[in-house]
């Protein structure tokens, strides 16, 4: 059976040769410092909800920023954030060896090189900070541990079949290729804007990456390059043509399952369309089972989220305006706003199914088509088609103006139930606060579990449910948006124990070393 030369070139990246071992100096750590490090890492996760695929990124942006402020230019800023690394195990010592770490260096020291000839000279770029750099810097370090090669073939596997159905009339194809990279990132990767930047920075300019010299000649085009990547991030089309992609990642979801469990025995099965079908509908079930162990882990992480950096604050304002303004303490409103919460959380987790064998056999015929008949997609007729044409432009006012009285229905019949359960104004702020917030929260878990799903499942109740429930998803996305930046934990974790912290480690790790190479000497 012949493939599409694009089907081929997917299934060629997973039959390239695993790179060989390293063969230098591979650092070590101890394992009691490590079991110390590796809690530190989970309380101070707990305090960010971040996607786990995002975690390791963010922690090399982390450290890397603490030991640049304190160690400046130092050639032992990569020695010292590997060491980090390894105690956290974020990575595995095999992945790193002293040459490693001395590439490592040299992109820190290019990053540096901007650092002080632009920021240190009081020149601040349009639309770029320290933070940015920092962003690019910890990308570019992971990707220089762990290799990227397999995930770049399956986005561009998955941009090859989505590009030709999107059209923009009056844009050009530069701007219709970027936002529609953009859109796989964050639909089918799932990237935050710090990978994104990278990417989309290594394909605009490959040479600052590729950079051995002095890169200085390189800086004025990289960062007119770099605020014209971050523009793009920020472009209207993008919304949009996200939600467009999400809608068509299903199957290239359990494609990428299928890839990466088979590696480079893909071609052979898919040569047998008898043990392809069985292998998918293998790694369906394999999926829909592990829906509820994901949406468990999400909700508790979501709690302690909520708990350890809303709700202690929350509830630290409503007793003192108990005792001093209202001059009495409803110990009904607190049971509520500190039990209601996790409570919503758990019963959204109760209502959320798993897809069923209608939908393993959809993907499946989905997969097929993709996979034996890649070039009859461009013939489809599911176009992306931006915006649309309104054809009944006052219905669509009177719709308007109907769901902004939503957020008044809504809203009053809460604040309603809740002057009768004798809430004052305060407590009634915090309920609101928390019901949008882990509204949204649950909102997302569900989206998550559906990942899978080929078709939305809907009741008949369910647009009208819909329809009176946006107002409170929409505030609650709002919150969770704008209240993530005033984060006192991640103040207290970073800027305050971080530091001295990681101090007592360094310090026990060089004592357990020592000890070490003593017991050897006698021995």
């Amino acid at each position: 059976m012949e493939l599409s030369p694009v089907v081929q070139a997917l299934i060629a990246a997973f039959e390239e040769p695993k790179p060989q071992g390293r063969e230098g100096v591979h650092p070590t750590v101890s394992g009691t410092v490590s079991l110390l490090a590796v809690l530190y890492e989970k309380a101070r996760n707990a305090v960010e909800f971040r996607a786990e695929h995002l975690v390791r990124r963010a922690a090399i942006e982390r450290i890397l920023k603490r030991r640049i402020m304190i160690n400046g230019g130092s050639n032992t800023v990569a020695e010292n954030l590997i060491l980090e690394l390894l105690w956290a195990k974020y990575i595995d010592s095999s992945l790193v060896d002293d040459a490693k770490i001395a590439d490592i260096q040299a992109i820190i020291n290019r990053y540096l090189s901007i650092r002080h000839k632009v920021f240190d000279a009081g020149t601040k770029p349009a639309g770029i900070t320290w933070e940015t750099l920092m962003g690019l810097a910890s990308s570019e370090i992971e990707e220089t541990m762990a290799s990227a090669r397999k995930r770049e073939a399956l986005t561009d596997f998955f941009y090859q079949a989505i590009r030709p159905k999107i059209t923009i009339p009056g844009a050009d194809d530069r701007l219709i290729n970027i936002q529609t990279y953009i859109a796989i990132e964050r639909a089918y990767n799932g990237a935050d804007e710090a990978l994104i930047v990278f990417h989309l920075s290594k394909m605009v300019q490959p040479d600052w990456f590729t950079q051995k010299s002095d890169p200085s000649p390189l800086v004025p085009s990289f960062l007119q390059n770099l605020a014209s990547v971050q523009q793009s991030l920020r472009d209207p089309l993008g919304e949009p043509l996200s939600r467009y992609i999400r809608r068509h990642t299903p199957p290239f979801l359990l494609i990428r399952d299928f890839f990466l469990e088979v590696g480079d025995k893909a071609r052979g099965v898919m040569e047998k369309p008898e043990d392809f079908d069985a292998k998918l509908a293998e790694l369906a079930s394999r999926r829909y089972r592990e829906i509820g162990t994901k949406v468990r882990r999400a909700i508790v992480r979501s709690i302690i989220y909520i708990f350890l950096t809303k709700m202690l604050f929350a509830l630290a304002l409503e007793a003192p305006f108990d005792l001093y303004v209202a001059k009495r303490v409803s110990y009904v409103s607190l049971a509520i706003n500190t039990l209601f919460p996790p409570i919503l959380l758990f019963l959204v987790a109760g209502f959320i199914s798993v897809p069923g064998a209608d939908n393993t056999r959809r993907l499946i015929e989905r997969i097929k088509k993709i996979i034996y008949r890649f070039d009859e997609l461009k013939a489809e007729n599911d176009v992306f088609a931006p915006g649309g044409q309104n054809r009944r432009p006052i219905l669509t006012t009177v719709f308007s103006v109907f769901y902004l009285a939503t957020f008044l229905i809504s809203f009053g019949l809460i604040s309603f139930l809740l002057t009768k359960l004798r809430f004052n104004i305060a407590s009634q702020i915090i309920f609101v606060f928390f019901v949008t917030l882990v509204s949204f929260f649950a909102y997302r878990i569900r989206a998550a579990a559906r990942e899978y799903e080929m078709v939305e499942r809907q009741g008949f109740l369910a647009p009208v449910m819909d329809f009176f429930f946006l107002p409170i998803l929409r505030v609650g996305h709002v919150l969770s948006r704008e209240i993530a930046k005033i984060n006192i934990f991640i103040f207290l974790f970073d800027f305050i124990l971080e530091a001295p912290l990681k101090v007592i480690f360094e310090v026990a790790e060089e004592w357990i070393r020592f000890v070490r190479t003593k017991k050897e000497e006698i021995i």
